[in-house]
């Protein structure tokens, strides 16, 4: 892998590189990468490596310390300098777990919100993993033990790899706070490009940011964006999200890197607000008709939302959105 210094950067092709079992690399511009989870590897989430020019920035740091400091070591072989800060795009887990892998001198941002939620609803969350990922993880491959249909198998193994990545970092993970803090916006210049951070109220969370390279047209949403998956709604407000993604459509972004799934383009801001569009007249269908939230399990996915991936959050999604208008 060649090292790029502070000079002018040369673009490389779009495709997915391998350089690590927990991820793969797609260049989306000169100096600006996406880190996209692998299948089987603990990263879970993606991630962003983005070089300003003279000092270096990774966004989200996935799921485990292992999958981090691989990234760590990537971004600093491709900008020939250390990390100088890393975002924390929201709370949850598996995009804040790697902090730990970032050396003293790396900040660590988010919003003030975002830092407040890791360090209640975040904790709360990692006790609950302390706690449980071996039983959870046994009940996983017991499970997948007893499935003949493949195509469920292969959903399942992705939820082995996130227990299994867990129990590995469990016995040295410590949950890394960030040490520097904005409300609603802050703006990161360099000598060769800026980056926005944008903050979003009560979406996918309380508080999600993005990170948006004007210049380039390219935005990280971690998972105000889901691409080719199934997005988790229980933890924000989907009427929310929609606001959101309007939001970003007026930034008239050419590419969209989700917090899971593929590389989008803006067609993918669609795709994810027609789909709650359509979990929305489902619940409410149910809710008017007076059925019960049984039969939430009984609902098959539509199309085309059938073929992506995550499908248990399917039904969760629609559950949640179903005792939401139940009570109004």
């Amino acid at each position: 892998m060649n090292k790029q210094g502070g000079g002018k950067h040369t673009m490389k092709n779009i495709q997915l590189q391998t350089v690590s079992r927990h991820f793969r690399l797609a260049p989306l511009a000169g100096g600006v990468y996406a880190a996209i989870h692998a299948s089987g590897g603990w990263a879970i989430s993606n991630a962003g490596i983005i070089d300003l020019g003279d000092r270096t920035l990774v966004f989200d740091t996935f799921l485990t310390p292992h999958a981090a400091q691989d990234l760590r070591a990537v971004a600093e072989e491709l900008t020939g300098r250390p990390v100088s800060a890393v975002i924390n795009s929201h709370y949850h887990n598996d995009h804040i777990w790697g902090n730990q892998a970032f050396g003293p001198d790396t900040d660590v941002i988010s919003t003030v919100e975002t830092r407040r939620l890791i360090m209640t609803e975040g904790m709360k969350e990692y006790d609950w993993y302390r706690d449980n990922s071996a039983a959870q993880l046994e009940s996983l491959q017991s499970q997948f033990q007893a499935k003949q249909d493949e195509g469920q198998r292969q959903q399942m193994s992705l939820w082995i790899s996130y227990y299994q990545g867990i129990i590995e970092a469990m016995p040295t993970l410590t949950v890394r706070l960030p040490n520097v803090t904005f409300a609603e916006r802050l703006n990161l210049y360099g000598a060769q490009r800026s980056a926005e951070l944008i903050a979003y109220s009560g979406g996918h969370t309380e508080n999600d940011t993005v990170l948006y390279l004007p210049a380039e047209g390219i935005v990280f949403m971690s998972d105000l964006l889901f691409v080719g998956c199934h997005p988790y709604l229980a933890d924000g407000d989907p009427e929310e999200i929609l606001h959101t993604l309007e939001a970003i459509r007026g930034l008239a972004p050419q590419t969209l890197v989700p917090g899971h799934g593929p590389i989008g383009t803006p067609d993918a801001l669609s795709l994810m607000g027609e789909y709650i569009v359509e979990l929305e007249k489902l619940a409410r269908k149910m809710v008017e008709a007076g059925e019960p939230k049984e039969k939430i399990a009984e609902t098959a996915i539509p199309a085309p939302f059938d073929l992506w991936e995550y499908p248990t959050f399917f039904a969760a999604n629609l559950r949640f959105l179903y005792e939401h208008l139940s009570s109004k």
